[in-house]
């Protein structure tokens, strides 16, 4: 998620249809012959419109997916961003979709940055029938993200991320206990320790999950690609988790994940990406969950926030 053009999703694109350009442009990725028979809106995504749609290749069924952003606000770099990161994980061994084609200009797409994707099997899973084993496959799935031995930017916490800057960090409005924000903002202020540098996905969420049969066939959104601390793709996810579900969850799968790596997560790295949660993530995880399971948002903060101090604790 980014907040430099945060005011465009708030407006109607995600639920536009695609224009006819940008079918027609499907279809001649496709191939000759091809014909686009249908479409139909993904729902949950925040940052991007995405569509699956169904293509006749010569007598055959095909589904793929086509992402798209809103023209003339520069975001042809966040779609080029993604491409690069796609062809740069393709053979990695993850369940990552192929990239099919892309006009990241929009020159084609009559003026929105358009990629065209491999459609995975599985859909997301909110609501696993053994959530230990589902935060078990998570934790496992990354591990394999952090072991690759790929090039990306080394990240810096302040200028490579959504999080407000230091000095506009706020607590948030449905704290019970603002103590344990400010604490934690105080903690912020030291200089980030050293940590060794993985491979990182950048937005590790269950919502870019897809699963099948208890089985997870696809990681997807590779927009925040970088080398940093392995907690931070772990807080990102351990906060989704204590806001989505308990405090309890999110602590569960540090544990798993530390228990299949034997490292453990650093604290002040996990504390930078716990404290990405703001007043606004209430409304934007309602937005990606999209019905898939109940959402108690007014509970979200201080779930977040136990989690925020029982890290605090471990930072000593």
């Amino acid at each position: 998620m980014t907040s430099g053009v945060g005011d465009w999703r708030e407006g109607d694109f995600r639920q536009r249809a695609p224009s006819p350009g940008s079918l027609a442009w499907v279809a001649e990725s496709m191939g000759p012959g091809a014909q686009v028979t249908d479409c139909r809106r993904l729902t949950g995504g925040v940052s991007s419109a995405v569509h699956e749609v169904i293509v006749d290749v010569r007598g055959a069924r095909t589904l793929v997916i086509l992402r798209q952003y809103p023209g003339g606000l520069g975001l042809h770099e966040t779609l080029a961003n993604e491409i690069a990161n796609l062809e740069l994980v393709a053979g990695s061994g993850l369940p990552v979709p192929r990239v099919l084609a892309a006009d990241a200009a929009g020159e084609s797409t009559d003026g929105s940055p358009s990629l065209l994707m491999t459609r995975l099997p599985g859909r997301v899973e909110l609501n696993p029938t053994e959530p230990g084993s589902w935060r078990t496959k998570i934790a496992e799935l990354a591990a394999l993200v952090h072991s690759l031995d790929l090039p990306a930017p080394t990240l810096r916490p302040w200028a490579d991320s959504w999080i407000a800057p230091l000095a506009e960090l706020r607590v948030p409005a449905d704290a019970q206990r603002p103590g344990v924000w400010r604490a934690a903002f105080d903690a912020m202020a030291a200089p980030p320790p050293e940590d060794s540098a993985v491979f990182l996905h950048g937005d590790f969420l269950p919502v870019n999950l897809l699963w099948s049969h208890g089985t997870i066939t696809g990681l997807t959104d590779w927009n925040g690609v970088h080398r940093g601390s392995r907690a931070v793709d772990l807080g990102h996810c351990r906060r989704y988790l204590a806001a989505l579900y308990s405090p309890e969850a999110s602590e569960d799968l540090r544990a798993r994940y530390e228990s299949i790596t034997g490292v453990a997560l650093d604290p002040w790295w996990d504390l930078f990406a716990l404290l990405h949660h703001d007043d606004s993530q209430p409304r934007w995880i309602r937005r990606q969950v999209a019905g898939r399971r109940p959402v108690d948002s007014r509970g979200m903060t201080v779930r977040v926030e136990t989690v925020v101090e029982r890290t605090l604790r471990r930072l000593g």
